[in-house]
């Protein structure tokens, strides 16, 4: 029994000592510093700021209008005093709207027919076309929404009249001709906003990549400061290839736990982000998803040879990433093989539960599932970083033999 504990609390002071040797090692590294704490601290900043008027309001739009009638004019003025557009000018013609258009003085063009009145007149149809800036899918939501909620509200004031020439009293033909008042509300997101719906995955996001690449870049210091470009160098204390990924792995729990902390719970509330979740459950949150993006890092970070290599994995897959999480682009909508190759990412999972917590106001319980998986990750992650390292010191012991 004795002997059992010795062995234990041998095993664990090893672990310690790896996991400060690997802190130091960490802490002296100027590139990751810049990663891990520049990038992990500042980028949220950074993204929050962009994103902080969370609403695009007033766009610039020019008015052609060909009717000029009293009726065109009541459009126009309705449509100025929605709150995403502004009616800046109003050209003579097409071609006129185009030319404030080319040089930027407007996101929208607006065009009103000739028969736009007389149409009305006759009970016929009419149309109104709206051109906008598709540089920016927000431009073109605010400019179609606006036309649209105007042209609902004008049809419903023509009705209303059209019945009480028939003899129906105002209160009567409001009624019929809105039988059914409805009541738009976004759920979770009640300003509409950009940043409530996008920043919360981006945090989660941060922390998986800023991971991969601090580690990547741990990685390839290693194999440029060893002989014969080894990951791990030949020394007694490095015989134990699950001691030495746990020792690793601790370093970066630690430091990443401070780091997730700052991003989960300082910077909703600073921002005034959604921020529904308690601090127990993001903290029960927090641990299996930082462990995951832990081991998961650690084990692509073998196949990195240089520093440099891992901004390419960086660059490649970022933006896949945030899609595949199944927030900005909805999961029923994706294909079968982007569904499955997502699941071997933890930003997934954290991602989907994030929002859940904390946009959602779920309870911890209502995210058993993306809390399991994440386990599943850590765990398959950390057996397959095990074999890895394993692979890479007998590979190191071989050369070294070899040398001698």
């Amino acid at each position: 029994m004795g002997r059992i504990s010795r062995n234990i609390f041998g095993a664990m002071r090893e672990v310690v000592t790896i996991a400060c040797n690997e802190l130091v090692a960490t802490l002296k590294d100027t590139g990751v510093i810049i990663i891990f704490f520049a990038a992990g601290l500042l980028y949220p900043v950074l993204y929050s700021f962009i994103y902080l008027n969370e609403t695009v309001r007033d766009i610039p739009v020019a008015v052609v209008d060909d009717s000029h009638t009293s009726l065109s004019r009541k459009f126009i003025r309705a449509i100025d005093a929605t709150p995403d557009v502004a009616v800046v000018c109003k050209p003579v013609s097409m071609m006129e709207a185009r030319e404030f258009y080319k040089r930027s003085e407007v996101d929208g063009i607006i065009y009103i027919p000739k028969t736009f009145s007389d149409d009305i007149a006759k009970g016929n149809q009419t149309h109104v076309s709206a051109f906008s800036n598709m540089a920016s899918m927000l431009y073109f939501r605010a400019i179609y929404s606006s036309v649209n909620y105007v042209a609902m509200g004008l049809g419903a004031d023509i009705q209303v009249d059209n019945l009480m020439k028939k003899g129906k009293t105002r209160k009567e033909a409001e009624i019929q001709a809105t039988p059914t008042k409805y009541e738009m509300h976004a759920m979770f997101n009640p300003k509409g906003g950009y940043s409530s719906f996008l920043i919360p995955c981006v945090l989660v996001l941060i922390i998986q990549q800023t991971l991969v690449i601090g580690i990547g870049i741990r990685a390839g210091t290693d194999r440029e400061n060893n002989a014969f470009h080894n990951l791990l160098p030949s020394r007694k204390l490095y015989h134990g290839a699950r001691r030495v990924v746990l020792g690793k792995a601790m370093a970066y729990f630690l430091l990443y736990l401070f780091i997730s902390t700052y991003n989960f719970v300082v910077i909703p509330y600073c921002f005034n982000l959604p921020h529904l979740a308690s601090f127990g459950t993001l903290l029960a949150f927090i641990v299996p998803y930082v462990v995951a993006c832990v081991f998961f890092s650690m084990a692509i970070s073998v196949f990195f040879y240089e520093r440099e290599e891992v901004f390419l994995m960086y660059l490649f897959t970022t933006l896949p990433l945030l899609f595949m999480s199944g927030i900005p682009w909805p999961v029923v909508n994706m294909p079968t093989f982007w569904k499955i190759f997502s699941g071997f990412f933890p930003s997934t999972f954290g991602i989907r539960a994030f929002t859940k917590i904390n946009s959602a106001g779920a309870s911890l319980g209502q995210i058993n599932f993306e809390i399991m998986w994440l386990w599943i990750q850590a765990g398959v992650y950390f057996l397959f970083t095990v074999v890895l390292y394993r692979w890479q010191i007998k590979r190191a012991n071989f050369k070294d033999m070899k040398r001698g």
